[in-house]
């Protein structure tokens, strides 16, 4: 019991309500109620900090066995929330409609032309710095908005500020 109390400690001075602020537009008005966001989060980084090697089916079992993990989650030690209820949970974190930041299939590379017996190979790249510097001063002060930058505010504001402040 007292390994468990530097996990407890670092629970119990997060405070993760502010995640209810940044999720709410996510949630509807009708329909059950949802399980509050801020236990969710607490309950995946309660299982990022013990055991992130089982998976989330086999959190939710841990947390029916051990209620300790349950209670510091934010839960009722009977009312744990499913698997499906966490990766419901997790879409909302994502806020792109595609699954993953760049496609699966790439643009497929052509082979390089060869030199004739004797002689160098013919340079394939006649303007590409210029090209490259070219779009760079285009794009250089464009930001693209990611499906984690939400995320990372939060982190930044909760965690990374309350860190500096303590230090």
């Amino acid at each position: 019991m007292h390994k468990d109390w530097p996990l407890i400690s670092k629970l119990w001075i997060t405070d993760l309500t502010k995640v209810a602020t940044l999720l709410q537009d996510c949630y509807s008005v009708r329909g059950p109620v949802p399980r509050d966001p801020a236990a969710m989060l607490c309950s995946f980084l309660l299982f990022l900090l013990t055991k992130p090697e089982i998976g989330i089916t086999a959190w939710v079992d841990e947390m029916y066995r051990v209620p300790l993990y349950a209670i510091l989650s934010g839960f009722e030690p009977g009312d744990v929330p499913g698997v499906g209820t966490f990766y419901d949970f997790f879409a909302l974190l994502w806020t792109a409609s595609e699954k993953n930041l760049k496609p699966c299939k790439q643009k497929r590379k052509r082979k390089p032309e060869k030199g004739k017996k004797g002689e160098k190979a013919p340079t394939t790249t006649l303007g590409r710095i210029k090209r490259l510097a070219n779009w760079m001063l285009l794009h250089l002060n464009t930001q693209k908005t990611l499906p984690t930058d939400s995320l990372f505010k939060f982190f930044q504001s909760q965690f990374l500020a309350v860190s500096a402040r303590l230090i």
